[in-house]
């Protein structure tokens, strides 16, 4: 589509997250205290790990039950009987697996909480504020919008820094500037750079595969350890829930700047995106059609993908081999 002075086509559009819906409530409100007794009844907890996404293969909800185990066996049982987990997803799904049985085989002596029914944006709020941290560990994730609530309403939270969780920990450069994601640089999950918000607590992959079906020939999938994200919910634990609080506003306020992941940036991005699309467009001849068959195994240049490529020591393969050679 042609537009005046080869001017570009694509414009960003962020999500945004209502700052009125999803905001800091006092322990005391209404409808805390009623979520609270509709999940524990007259339990109390000291730390609530809130999941809140779906039970799919790629979300690793499974490794959070196993990292959740993992670190309370590093507590006291005193200390883990005041500890749950807090799961909103599917219990069984196609896609993901039975994470009751997982539960069951994996986490059998600790507080599980499954809540299956979808619930509304009011009592997700109060659901956020009860957390003490929020967790979502994806392989790949165009978004996270739990992550984005979860900030909104000043809850710190643990995430796997890949895809669009990276856009939501305040990742900046060794200059302190924003980082700024390009085809030349596409992530940041080798940990070149390592500053990021107080509000987020972010484990770095461990290893990048490639995933991938017909509609999306590839995507890269960066996998994290359980035992790394035990890590994170411990880092969480020991601070205390007033330092926890002042770190979770600081990711109230950063969401809250102009060009934070608040709605109303959301709203003026739209606009000037919708304003340059109509003062550039040049109108043009028919498009031309074509299907998803054409476009199938189309390759980009290596430096373009979001890896790098790295270079192979041959003289240290030829080691190996003569190593394996001598054995004979």
């Amino acid at each position: 589509m042609p537009f005046k002075n080869n001017k570009h086509l694509l414009h960003l559009v962020p999500h945004g997250i209502n700052s009125d819906v999803f905001r800091p409530l006092n322990s005391s409100e209404k409808i805390v205290k009623e979520k609270k007794k509709q999940l524990f009844g007259d339990k109390e907890y000291d730390f609530v790990l809130f999941y809140n996404s779906r039970n799919v293969q790629r979300k690793k909800t499974s490794n959070v039950i196993l990292a959740f185990r993992a670190f309370c066996d590093n507590l006291t049982p005193e200390q883990s009987s005041k500890c749950v987990l807090v799961l909103h997803t599917e219990k069984l799904q196609d896609a993901g697996t039975d994470l009751p049985a997982v539960k069951t085989a994996l986490c059998p002596n600790y507080d599980v909480v499954f809540i299956e029914h979808k619930i509304t944006p009011e009592e997700m709020c109060a659901m956020y504020n009860i957390a003490s941290a929020t967790i979502l560990i994806s392989s790949n994730e165009g978004f996270g919008l739990s992550i984005a609530e979860s900030i909104m309403c000043s809850t710190p939270v643990i995430v796997n820094v890949t895809g669009g969780l990276q856009d939501q920990i305040g990742q900046t450069d060794d200059d302190g500037n924003p980082i700024t994601f390009d085809l030349n640089f596409g992530t940041n999950n080798t940990a070149k750079y390592r500053n990021h918000g107080i509000w987020a607590k972010p484990i770095w992959p461990c290893v990048r595969t490639i995933q991938g079906s017909i509609p999306t020939p590839y995507i890269f999938d960066d996998i994290c350890t359980w035992e790394e994200t035990a890590e994170a919910i411990m880092y969480w634990y020991l601070m205390n829930p007033e330092e926890r609080k002042k770190c979770g506003l600081e990711g109230r306020r950063w969401a809250m700047n102009e060009g934070g992941i608040n709605s109303k940036n959301m709203c003026n991005q739209f606009i000037k995106a919708m304003d340059y699309t109509i003062n550039n467009f040049i109108p043009s001849s028919p498009f031309d059609l074509f299907t998803l068959k054409d476009h199938v195994g189309n390759n980009q240049p290596h430096n373009t993908i979001g890896v790098e490529i790295p270079k192979i020591d041959t003289e240290k393969v030829k080691s190996d081999i003569k190593l394996t050679l001598a054995k004979l």
